[in-house]
């Protein structure tokens, strides 16, 4: 019902990251937030891999499900929703030693040199999406099926342990392809059929419908203003992203790894448009790209055939971010 795709403050820290002015302050914090990032996204993907494998005559499958219930955004990694019941999956994907401590409800990683590092409980998280999902169906009048959750890690090197003396209940948390086996308890569970196909099409289709991912603004999330971010044209070779590119003779070339290129432009608008706001006008597009003369920008986006609303010096330009998202992230 809905595939999986990159989170969209994945590549938003990703073009900081590529952006930001040289040895700012904020540079390693940033650095660190996107390892962490794509580390997330990487445990999606491994769960998106094994649910496909589920049948889809008995399963709608949403990847990054975002919803909204009395002004809260949630977001479910996966959810499975079927005649008999719905189930929240959340994808982890922390390697080493972890331990699920229960009186503050956290989960603990041990590193090799003995120091810890700590998570909240993904289990405590699945509760939260829980409730808030019954609460959703319950306002929108769909409130037919049982609700229930499964915590996915996506290294089967993973350690799981608890405190000595701890009865953690490890029911709801699996690794690798024991994902399957949870999730055949569940059926087992599960076994009334509550809602005929019809009625599930039209949940599943409501679902997709209310989709509705929360706006982000990266630079405030940082604290950081335009005057920490470097303009000009990014070399289009993601190993090398070199800001500024020189503009000669209708081309950029990049000074560090001589890319030539005539759409470099597509790249450094689309981080824009990410970064600042969706529209921009000749001046603010002459400033950022650093362009020489109104009619030199103007050839310049001529062949991407970017949608304008105006005339002359009130012209706006608009760029689908759709359009451009395999250059923001490969």
């Amino acid at each position: 019902m809905k595939k999986l795709t990159p989170p969209q403050r994945l590549f938003l820290t990703q073009i900081l990251k590529i952006r930001l002015i040289l040895g700012h302050s904020k540079y390693q914090e940033i650095e660190r937030d996107l390892a962490k990032r794509w580390a997330g996204y990487w445990g999606e993907i491994a769960l998106a891999n094994y649910v496909k494998e589920l049948p889809h005559d008995k399963y709608l499958i949403f990847h990054d499900l975002q919803l909204q219930y009395n002004g809260i955004h949630f977001q479910i990694d996966t959810l499975l929703l079927s005649q008999n019941y719905i189930l929240i999956i959340e994808a982890k994907n922390i390697a080493g030693t972890l331990t699920f401590e229960n009186v503050f409800k956290q989960l603990i990683r041990t590193h090799d040199d003995g120091t810890e590092e700590s998570f909240e409980d993904p289990r405590v998280q699945c509760q939260r999406l829980q409730s808030l999902l019954r609460n959703w169906l319950v306002k929108n009048g769909c409130n037919l099926l049982p609700v229930d959750t499964l915590v996915f890690f996506k290294s089967t090197g993973t350690i799981l342990k608890t405190n000595s003396g701890d009865k953690t209940d490890f029911s709801k948390v699996c690794k690798g392809r024991d994902l399957f086996n949870k999730i055949e308890s569940m059926e087992q569970r599960y076994h009334q059929e509550r809602v005929d196909t019809d009625t599930l099409s039209k949940i599943g289709k409501l679902l997709l419908n209310q989709h509705c991912p929360k706006p982000i603004d990266i630079l405030k999330e940082y604290n950081l203003t335009e005057k920490d971010i470097r303009s000009g044209v990014c070399c289009p070779d993601d190993k090398c992203n070199y800001i500024p590119m020189n503009f000669k003779r209708g081309k950029w070339i990049c000074p560090a790894c001589q890319t030539s290129s005539k759409d470099a432009i597509l790249k450094s608008l689309s981080h824009y448009f990410y970064l600042y706001k969706p529209t921009m006008t000749n001046l603010e597009m002459r400033n950022f790209l650093h362009l020489p003369t109104r009619d030199t920008t103007q050839k310049a986006v001529h062949r991407l055939n970017l949608q304008t609303t105006g005339k002359t010096k009130d012209r706006l330009y608009y760029l689908n971010p759709e359009e451009v998202f395999p250059c923001v992230l490969s």
